[in-house]
C-alpha cells in the first residue's frame, strides 16, 4: 500500500513536470516567434510613408491609359469624368497599397535600369500631399523570388518588393463606380373597395279579377 502511494506521488510529479515543461516550450517558441517578426519588421525598407487622408491625387496606368482621380473635400472624383459616382472604399484601398510600401531588399548599385524593367515601366503611380509629388515605377519580376522591382522619382535606388504594390493597381472605372442599390421601394396603391348599390326592381303581380256572369 505504502508503494503504491509513492508511485502514484511520483507520476503527479511527473505529470506536473511534464505540464510546466510544455508550459515554457510554448511561451518560448511565441517568445521566439515575436522576435523574429520585430527583427522582419526592423529589416524592411520603407520606400513610400504617407497618411491616405493627406492624399489630394492620385493616379495609375490601365492599359496605356492613365486613371487619375481627385479629392474635392472629403470626395474623390474621376478627372476623366466627374459625374462618375466613385466607390471611396475601393478607391481607398488602391491608395493603402501606394502610401505604405515596404521593400525586402534595394539594389543601389546597377549598369542599366532595363535589367529591372524599369526603362520601360510595367506601370507609374503618383500621389500627390500638399508636401508635394511621389512617383512609384513599377518594374519587372524576379522569376526566381517572385518579387517585383520598384523604383521612386526622387531616388536611384531600387526596391525589392512583394507583388501587392506592384499588381495592384488594375482596377478599371467601372470597378471602382460605386453599385446602386438594385432593391427599389415601390408605393403600394389601397385598393378602393367599391360598394355596388343594387337596386331591386319590383315588378308589381297584376291581379285578374274574374266575372262571374
Amino acid at each position: 500500500m505504502q508503494k503504491q502511494k509513492k508511485q502514484m506521488i511520483v507520476l503527479v510529479i511527473l505529470l506536473i513536470l511534464l505540464i510546466l515543461a510544455y508550459i515554457g516550450v510554448h511561451f518560448y517558441s511565441k517568445k521566439q516567434e515575436e522576435k523574429e517578426n520585430a527583427k522582419e519588421e526592423a529589416e524592411k525598407i520603407q520606400v513610400t510613408d504617407l497618411e491616405v487622408s493627406d492624399i489630394t491625387q492620385f493616379s495609375y496606368v490601365l492599359d496605356g491609359t492613365t486613371l487619375s482621380f481627385t479629392k474635392n473635400g472629403t470626395e474623390w472624383t474621376y478627372d476623366g469624368d466627374q459625374s462618375v459616382d466613385i466607390d471611396e472604399s475601393a478607391l481607398e484601398t488602391l491608395l493603402n497599397k501606394a502610401s505604405a510600401i515596404t521593400a525586402s531588399d534595394e539594389v543601389t548599385e546597377y549598369d542599366d535600369l532595363a535589367d529591372f524593367g524599369l526603362d520601360d515601366p510595367a506601370n507609374t503611380v503618383t500621389l500627390k500631399t500638399d508636401s508635394g509629388l511621389t512617383t512609384i515605377y513599377i518594374g519587372s519580376q524576379n522569376e526566381i523570388t517572385n518579387e517585383y522591382y520598384l523604383k521612386t522619382g526622387d531616388s536611384d535606388t531600387i526596391y525589392v518588393v512583394d507583388s501587392a504594390p506592384a499588381t495592384g493597381f488594375d482596377k478599371s472605372v467601372e470597378d471602382l463606380t460605386a453599385k446602386a442599390d438594385d432593391t427599389e421601394t415601390e408605393a403600394e396603391e389601397p385598393s378602393e373597395a367599391v360598394d355596388e348599390t343594387e337596386t331591386a326592381t319590383v315588378v308589381p303581380n297584376e291581379t285578374e279579377e274574374t266575372e262571374t256572369k
